[in-house]
């Protein structure tokens, strides 16, 4: 017991009150979370999980869900007010919140501090994986889109110290979404011939086939006959003549024969660039014409080298602006296709690679 019943006669009857242990509430909260830091550690605290990058909060003793959670606060609300307002997140309770807090006050472990560069290392964009040897050996890449009415594709130039240059880029005007396997085998046949030659081809990983839903069949078949014409195209782009691939020459140091032909992970060009919203992709139209004034990185973001920049010849831009909405959009979808492949996987620039690290 906290303290000892008191007997009383008030009125006649007996009425017991309860004499409690005093208790410093000073830094307790109505969320019940005892605050045992003294102002400067509070103010250290909020300055941590307000000012902080993500993925500075890392090596602190948290997990990657909650910081995700912080995140979304930040986003939506701004910083926060004080330490017991991170329990109304989901995930928090006060033993995970106490762990959190001691390690911002007293500094994470040492083998903490290396967590981001672990995390780093697990970040794969492309199917098969691009190894570091083959890198500086890329002079040129062509990305491609295939869409539902059209497969574009970008091709890009690579010079050494030199701004990347946007070499040309294409379409081809698939009228028909239910193809016999004959029509799309001679339609991939003649994209082959129009495609130019590159030392690697980049295209976006195909839907995953799942079971459809009642109604859904129509998009079921679309998204087959886009595997199947993905699957058929990139298969010609393989067999070509590639310093990659001739003869096994270019076996990796782990001693897997290289390739001229990636996937990359979906969405990612649309969440670089900022045209991923909810679950879906909106138009490329506002960004390419973006790059195509500013020539400047997505969200004018710090270029870490001259050749991270694109250059658009003036040719190139009048050949988009003649092109109906539709095959515009195509045509900037291969584009951002592409600066996503390079900036992620050839120049690793980091204000890129750290969007995809939170």
């Amino acid at each position: 017991m906290f303290g000892h019943l008191v007997r009383r006669h008030i009125y006649g009857r007996c009425v017991y009150a309860v004499q409690t242990r005093t208790i410093n509430v000073d830094s307790s909260t109505k969320l019940g979370f005892p605050c045992a830091y003294n102002d400067e550690e509070t103010k250290k605290i909020l300055n941590t999980i307000n000012e902080q990058e993500m993925e500075e909060l890392y090596k602190y003793n948290i997990s990657k869900y909650r910081l995700k959670k912080i995140e979304g606060w930040r986003k939506k609300f701004g910083s926060f007010l004080s330490l017991e307002q991170v329990l109304e997140l989901d995930g928090f309770g006060v033993t995970v919140l106490r762990k959190f807090y001691d390690s911002i006050v007293h500094g994470p472990k040492e083998d903490a501090a290396v967590a981001p560069k672990a995390i780093k290392r697990d970040v794969k964009f492309t199917t098969p994986l691009l190894s570091a040897q083959m890198v500086p050996k890329i002079s040129s890449c062509v990305s491609l889109h295939v869409g539902l009415d059209y497969v574009t594709w970008a091709h890009f130039k690579l010079t050494k110290e030199q701004p990347t240059a946007l070499a040309g880029w294409n379409s081809y005007n698939i009228s028909d979404r239910k193809l016999h396997i004959n029509e799309l085998i001679r339609n991939v046949t003649q994209m082959n011939r129009l495609i130019p030659a590159a030392d690697v081809y980049v295209v976006e990983n195909p839907p995953v086939a799942q079971a459809s839903a009642m109604g859904s069949a129509v998009q079921t078949n679309i998204n087959v006959q886009r595997s199947q014409l993905i699957g058929m195209l990139m298969l010609m782009l393989a067999n070509r003549a590639s310093p990659f691939t001739d003869g096994g020459s270019s076996l990796s140091t782990d001693g897997t024969v290289g390739s001229n032909v990636f996937f990359l992970k979906q969405y990612l060009s649309a969440r670089l660039f900022g045209i991923f919203v909810g679950n879906e992709r909106v138009s490329s139209e506002e960004v390419i014409r973006s790059l195509m004034e500013r020539q400047l990185a997505p969200n004018e973001e710090t270029l870490e080298s001259v050749q991270s920049r694109l250059i658009i010849p003036s040719g190139l831009k009048i050949i988009y602006e003649e092109n109906d909405s539709t095959e515009r959009e195509f045509l900037g979808q291969s584009l951002l296709l592409g600066l996503t492949f390079l900036r992620l996987c050839i120049f690793k620039c980091e204000d890129s690679l750290k969007i995809f690290r939170r």
